[in-house]
């Protein structure tokens, strides 16, 4: 079956000028790329987490997909074809959730925005109607519907803007930190909706790598504009990251000085870092078997460590 792709950029770029210095009469200016040099593919069905650090270019990639703005260099298709002379094409098939952006009416319940939506796209009563009560059903969202939005909790409130955002059936949905600020009974229920849309093509943006795993099968992760690192979800989950173990603690560690390298945060609180993942287990249980804890707390911060194994071979590369 030929594949069909709904996103292609080639050599993508976006410049912009940023002020250098400022003299007594004049500025100076120097290019400031961010988006360098990107080409990729996304075919259509397909669940892309597009992640990286506040300031890497995730905002500027889409803009320039959706035909907000217009690329400094390469090329873009969105639906085979150019975003910005068919913007207004395009966003017929498209449906976007942003975490920190609200498109409800503050003072007027989410049906209302609905059924602006349903003007809007010239969506059929009926189908209108089926697909409402299918979305609804599936975020379990009935009893808030008629409620201003001005009452809502957050997590009643995005599942309105997912609502609102795929009434029209889009094809490409574009999802924003749409789980930002959420609790994690209703940060799961997300999830779990997005899992069950395997006919849509879907782009979720996030700095949490974990997040994406859960929805997605393949990560793209940006940093400082260039593309670092594209690969499936069952390829990064085989990366043996490194683990960092935080505790707090009065005792005393001469127990287990020596048989771990602790580094000391703050008061009472220390970090064992850099364990390799088949060392986790007996490192948790010297450190609870041994030491009264008050608090502790495992991380693997795996998007950091991709992040600096690819600068590393890039340098490495570039020297």
């Amino acid at each position: 079956m030929e594949k069909i792709m709904i996103i292609e950029t080639n050599g993508l770029s976006k410049k912009y000028k940023k002020i250098k210095s400022k003299g007594l009469l004049k500025k100076e200016y120097i290019d400031y790329s961010a988006v360098n040099n990107i080409t990729l593919s996304i075919e259509k069905n397909e669940h892309i987490g597009l992640v990286g650090l506040n300031g890497s270019g995730k905002s500027t990639l889409i803009k320039m997909i959706l035909g907000i703005l217009q690329p400094t260099g390469g090329e873009v298709k969105t639906f085979d074809r150019d975003p910005v002379k068919f913007r207004q094409k395009n966003a017929m098939h498209i449906g976007i959730v942003f975490g920190q952006r609200s498109q409800l009416r503050w003072d007027l319940p989410p049906i209302d925005t609905f059924k602006l939506n349903r003007e809007i796209y010239r969506i059929p009563v009926d189908v209108y109607e089926e697909r409402l009560a299918r979305l609804t059903k599936l975020l379990d969202a009935a009893e808030f519907l008629y409620q201003p939005v001005r009452t809502l909790s957050l997590g009643q409130r995005m599942k309105a803007e997912f609502i609102a955002a795929l009434i029209h059936d889009p094809e490409l949905i574009i999802l924003d930190e749409p789980t930002i600020g959420l609790d994690v009974v209703t940060k799961n229920s997300i999830v779990s909706f997005l899992k069950t849309l395997t006919d849509k093509t879907i782009i979720f943006t996030s700095h949490d790598l974990e997040e994406v795993e859960k929805v997605c099968s393949r990560v793209i992760i940006l940093n400082r504009g260039k593309l670092v690192l594209d690969k499936s979800i069952a390829e990064v989950e085989k990366l043996d990251t490194p683990t960092t173990i935080k505790f707090t603690t009065q005792d005393d560690l001469s127990k287990i000085q020596g048989k771990l390298e602790i580094r000391k945060v703050s008061d009472s609180s220390y970090e064992v870092a850099d364990i390799a993942s088949d060392e986790v287990k007996n490192t948790l249980s010297l450190i609870t078997g041994q030491l009264d804890i008050q608090h502790i707390e495992v991380k693997r911060s795996k998007l950091e460590y991709l992040l600096e194994q690819t600068a590393e071979r890039r340098d490495n590369f570039e020297s």
